[in-house]
């Protein structure tokens, strides 16, 4: 017997249509689980393969079948093309565009570990994939002073300002005795002005702790210089916190003092929230702009040196599976070989005053 689609009529005999309703659900059975090519093809057939869980459409030109839907996995259908390499049919792709996220080879991206996270390799890292941060410094009027660039090594050319009528910002003119290499700039500002300024943004793997330096008078107290960034000065200048234990170059003992001030996560949000101009004929402000014409330190209070491990930079070498040590350079580096960030506790100088800000 055969499919009987003529069942049932209100002119047939009812037990002879049970009977064919009956071979009819028989032939349906048999189809669902052995489903075939169907034959006289067109062009835009839909075919549910229920050998292969996949569910196919006759391409426009009917010379082949696309993959369009595996229902085994529900999902849209994957090829393996080489070891280790998947990519979507081309077919089911071009087909079901609207559905799938990316023109995919799963490894067309290189990744390498990197404490604990997973990072694009170098041709594929685009602006939304770097993590940066941005530091700030700024001098008073009437002086000049030799400043470290937060990041170092891992930043961008600074942007310069000056607040309160015109002055002057340079990279040079101030001698300089450091040994160890930093990345530094001078700044000098008019007598009559308030603050010149520098911002500084770096590619970070850190920001455990936010630090903000003041250089002031020993004496009257007035703030000669401030810097600002969420990692340690050291950070992209040699990771070496006793040799670079502050940004300020000219700092004289006999002279000056430094405050180090470490805000809270909350007191940073509110800080910098005040950064934000809504007032499009005006600049925003950097977070240094903030603090100097709203902030002040609380002389009263003593704080805590902060005492976790902070990250201070990259490594310049790092070991191979067989102990060899291999330059952390991308011409060097075996594929996959994992580099952590260099964390350290950073020691408190004697000669450094830890403080709170307190609003004006």
């Amino acid at each position: 017997m055969a499919f009987n689609p003529n069942v049932p009529l209100g002119s047939h005999e009812g037990l002879a249509d049970l009977v064919a309703i009956n071979e009819n659900f028989n032939q349906l059975r048999k189809f669902e689980s052995g489903a075939t090519e169907p034959s006289n093809l067109t062009a835009n057939m839909i075919w549910a393969d229920t050998t292969a869980n996949l569910l196919k459409l006759r391409n426009e030109a009917n010379t082949a079948w696309q993959n369009i839907w595996d229902f085994g996995n529900n999902r849209l259908p994957l090829n393996v093309l080489a070891p280790g390499e998947l990519t979507a049919d081309a077919g089911g792709r071009g087909k079901m565009a609207a559905l799938y996220i990316t023109d995919a080879k799963v490894n067309d991206v290189a990744v390498t570990k990197i404490s604990g996270t997973i990072t694009p390799s170098d041709t594929t890292v685009g602006q939304a994939k770097l993590k940066t941060s941005t530091g700030s410094v700024s001098q008073y009027e009437g002086g000049t002073s030799l400043l470290t660039l937060p990041g170092g090594e891992y930043g961008f050319y600074p942007r310069v300002w000056v607040t309160g009528g015109v002055g002057g910002s340079s990279l040079g003119g101030t001698a300089f005795t450091n040994t160890s290499a930093a990345t530094l700039i001078t700044l000098s500002q008019n007598t009559g002005l308030k603050y010149t300024y520098a911002s500084q943004r770096y590619i970070t793997a850190s920001g455990e702790v936010h630090w903000i330096f003041f250089l002031r008078d020993k004496i009257t107290k007035q703030t000669i210089s401030m810097w600002q960034a969420p990692d340690h000065p050291c950070f992209g200048n040699g990771g070496k916190p006793l040799l670079v234990p502050h940004p300020f170059g000219g700092y004289n003992s006999t002279k000056h003092e430094i405050v180090v001030l470490n805000p809270t996560n909350a007191e940073m949000e509110e800080m910098l929230a005040k950064c934000d101009v809504e007032d499009e004929t005006l600049p925003d402000k950097d977070l240094l702009q903030v603090i100097a014409e709203e902030y002040e330190i609380d002389e009263a209070s003593n704080a805590a040196w902060p005492t976790k491990e902070v990250t201070v930079g990259l490594p310049k070498f790092v070991k191979d599976k067989n102990g060899k040590k291999v330059p952390t350079d991308y011409r060097f580096m075996p594929s996959g070989m994992e580099v952590k960030p260099i964390k350290k506790q950073i020691p408190k100088p004697d000669y450094i005053l830890c403080r709170k800000l307190k609003k004006k």
